[in-house]
């Protein structure tokens, strides 16, 4: 009986079947991608062993206090100094092309002896000889950079030729949002180096107990030990190298759970209507002696034989799909051994399942209630018909007929059309947030996102010793310079802040005029007098401070009060910034960031260009670029999720209109014969079904879209909240949002309504007599 009526009902059965298998794949894919990347990054990190907490310096410092210091404290169980020796990028060449374009800050380091190490492809720990070097990964995949390549560095009359015998995976530094990267050099080639070019800049890395990291921190700086840097722990580290792909899970596993609740709307409305169809029947089995529970497991077994058929083929492709997403993943941060193929087939294994039980416990609810009539009422085929209404037909006749008609059966009937309803909503839904997500992020605006406000060029002067002269020097070529609108100069450093714990903590200050290049505050506004502070998103939190609350910093042993004006969002820094008017010590300061704005006629991309030649001590990347390089990753798996999303949320729409139409039909065959009877024609009726299901559709896109540009930037906002934004305005691009998306969708229904709806040419009003 099962498979007659599979049989019988193709198009509604196989309707059923894509929704349910799309689900599971996308499920499967999700729990497998998330699977990986959690194993592939924790065994990165365990092989790496990256430290619990660096403090980063530049400058010298006395080695003796801090080795007393790990004497002294129980709850370190290693530490170790890291030197890096930092190279301009002008000064570093790969087949005779300069870096000097990337964003990306460039360190030469030798391999470490008792932890943080830098892993080879194979996730053992890269061994380099002379002469060779380890390029990070980020380089590989960027930059284009292969094994056999030449690596030169250059200063004057000094060079070096290197030979890039491995593509390294940085374990601290793999992810692009983190700006600085390590190339592995000999220990010999090093101390060369540093004769030559660089300047030395140290990571004091710790291994800690379990849960020590604030004591940590608090003892570190109690010690008024060396930190002329900011202080990263290994939590930030791992919350950085999780970011680009956590975001593609998250979407992955909510698209997913959206099918199984649309394909459970859909499994609703089968059932409902086959048990009305098939009422008389029914009343026919419970007459002659099966009892309710016989009827209803009969029922049942058809849509958990499709779910479990279902399950299997998207387990498989799911499965696939996992294994495609994950590539960049395993490319970053290689293979997890031991049991994790075992957990990676097992765990969607139990994603597949939830699926079946939920359509079980569905299909077993929706038929116990739809069996609630009596023998009587089922034999005689009484149905809902009468709860549908009426409308009445204009008593001066029909202008058009056609849609009179149609919105009239739409008004009587309009329950029979909120599965598709919700199905058109949930596609346009679909196809605007990826996409409104991906502009976003490769808006310019974006940039105030990161702290700071919209420009054309950012200019980075670090890494030297004579940081004030360079500082001005670049000031007086911007004054002369006629192409440039206005610039302003912000000074980085690092000071001391009161938690609420009353111990202090580091916290990076952004100082300079805010006015210039001013943010979008959450609350409050930039700091404008010398008491006041701005603090990021985080910052607030962590510190549980509210506009007008005072906060205690403490630099160069003197405490001052500052007023919080500003909460803005940062995803930099590990979202943990402050703007405030602080003058730094020179020897304190990490770099000036200078923010240009270039007259509307100027090229930057040219501009950019002419001032590097000039500036040459400066790193000058203009801010798509910035964007680009920075989160050019996500922007990518972003670009891959818009494309998926459309074609399912196409396909979606198609399926839907075309189960829909298919029950419809069948359910207003009389009514269909009796209209061919007194006169419409087949395409009458062709163009009244469709006038139905496009209303229907436009009303959809229409709710779809608000809630996209409304409730799509809070989802958006909760994804980027651990990171430093908690909201988010869509920057959206309105020619695709509100032109070319919905006419895809729109012109996708009306071919499949066009298709399904020839179907009324089979019926007739003699059959209706006859039966």
């Amino acid at each position: 009986m099962v498979v007659n009526d599979i049989r019988k009902n193709r198009i509604i059965s196989s309707i059923l079947f894509a929704f349910l298998m799309i689900s599971a794949v996308l499920l499967t894919g999700g729990l497998r991608i998330g699977v990986t990347s959690i194993t592939s990054i924790n065994a990165l990190s365990t092989v790496a062993q990256i430290p619990d907490y660096i403090q980063m310096h530049k400058g010298a410092y006395d080695e003796k206090a801090i080795d007393d210091f790990v004497k002294n404290h129980d709850y370190i169980e290693a530490f170790q100094v890291t030197k890096m020796l930092n190279i301009k990028n002008s000064e570093l060449y790969h087949n005779g092309k300069s870096f000097e374009n990337s964003l990306m800050d460039n360190s030469f380091v030798a391999q470490n002896e008792s932890f943080d190490y830098l892993l080879d492809m194979n996730n053992e720990i890269a061994i380099i000889d002379k002469g060779e070097i380890g390029i990070p990964i980020y380089y590989s995949q960027e930059l284009g950079v292969e094994l056999g390549d030449s690596i030169r560095v250059e200063k004057g009359s000094y060079a070096k030729d290197f030979k890039v015998s491995t593509i390294i995976r940085d374990a601290q530094m793999n992810s692009a949002l983190t700006s600085s990267k390590r190339l592995l050099i000999n220990e010999a080639d090093i101390l060369e180096l540093s004769s030559n070019l660089g300047e030395w800049e140290y990571c004091f890395e710790f291994l800690l107990e379990e849960g020590s990291i604030a004591s940590l921190e608090t003892d570190y700086i109690g010690a008024k030990l060396p930190s002329n840097g900011v202080g990263i722990s290994g939590s930030l580290i791992t919350m950085l190298n999780t970011f680009s792909h956590g975001i593609i899970i998250i979407i992955i596993m909510a698209i997913s759970m959206l099918l199984i609740g649309i394909a459970f709307l859909c499994l609703s409305y089968i059932i409902r209507a086959t048990l009305a169809e098939q009422s008389s029947i029914i009343g026919e089995m419970r007459a002659i002696g099966f009892t309710k529970k016989e009827i209803k497991k009969l029922y049942q077994l058809k849509y958990v034989i499709i779910a479990i058929v279902a399950g299997i083929i998207g387990y498989l492709g799911g499965n696939l799909l996992g294994d495609y997403l994950s590539e960049s993943v395993i490319l970053y941060y290689g293979r997890a051994k031991g049991n994790i193929e075992l957990i990676k087939w097992g765990i969607p294994v139990i994603g597949v399942l939830i699926q079946l039980v939920i359509v079980t416990i569905g299909c077993t609810v929706i038929i116990s209630r739809n069996l609630r009539k009596t023998v009587l009422q089922m034999l005689k085929g009484e149905d809902d018909v009468k709860r549908e209404g009426h409308y009445k037909l204009p008593a001066n006749g029909f202008k058009y007929p056609n849609i009179s008609i149609a919105f009239g059966e739409l008004k009587c009937k309009y329950r029979q059309y909120i599965v598709v309803f919700l199905v058109f909503i949930f596609s346009s839904f679909l196809i605007l947030l990826p996409m409104n997500m991906k502009n976003t992020i490769n808006h310019p605006s974006f940039m105030s996102y990161m702290g700071v406000g919209e420009s054309d060029l950012r200019i980075d002067i670090q890494y030297t010793g004579d940081l004030e002269a360079k500082k001005e020097l670049l000031e007086a070529h911007l004054n002369n310079d006629a192409d440039i609108e206005k610039y302003a100069i912000y000074q980085y450093g690092s000071a001391q802040v009161l938690n609420n714990d009353g111990k202090w903590d580091n916290i990076r200050i952004e100082s300079g005029n805010q006015a210039k290049f001013p943010l979008d505050y959450l609350e409050g506004k930039a700091p404008v007098n010398d008491n006041e502070i701005a603090l990021s998103y985080l910052n607030a939190k962590e510190l549980n401070k509210n506009i007008g609350e005072n906060l205690t910093l403490n630099y160069m042993n003197k405490e001052v009060e500052f007023i919080v004006s500003g909460i803005y969002q940062d995803i930099t820094y590990g979202g943990k910034t402050a703007k405030a008017k602080l003058e730094f010590n020179e020897k304190d300061l990490d770099a000036y960031i200078v923010y240009v704005n270039l007259k509307e006629e100027i090229d930057i991309e040219k501009k950019a260009s002419e001032l590097r030649e000039i500036l040459t001590d400066s790193k000058v990347t203009p801010v798509r670029e910035f964007i680009a390089q920075t989160l050019g990753g996500i922007s990518d798996t972003m670009g891959i999720v818009e494309v998926a999303t459309v074609i399912i949320s196409l396909f979606l729409s198609v399926l839907i209109t075309a189960m829909i139409l298919k029950l419809i039909m069948a359910k207003e065959q009389n009514a269909i014969a009796i209209k061919k009877a007194i006169g419409f024609s087949n395409d009458d009726l062709r163009i009244q079904l469709g006038i139905r299901i496009l209303a229907i559709q436009i009303f959809g896109i229409g709710v779809g879209t608000i809630l996209a540009n409304n409730f799509g930037e809070a989802i958006f906002g909760l994804m980027l909240s651990g990171f430093g934004a908690s909201k988010i305005k869509f920057l959206i691009n309105p020619i695709k949002a509100y032109l070319f998306c919905p006419g895809i969708q729109i012109l996708a229904v009306l071919i499949i309504v066009t298709v399904i709806s020839k179907g009324v040419s089979k019926y007739h009003i003699r059959n209706q007599i006859i039966e």
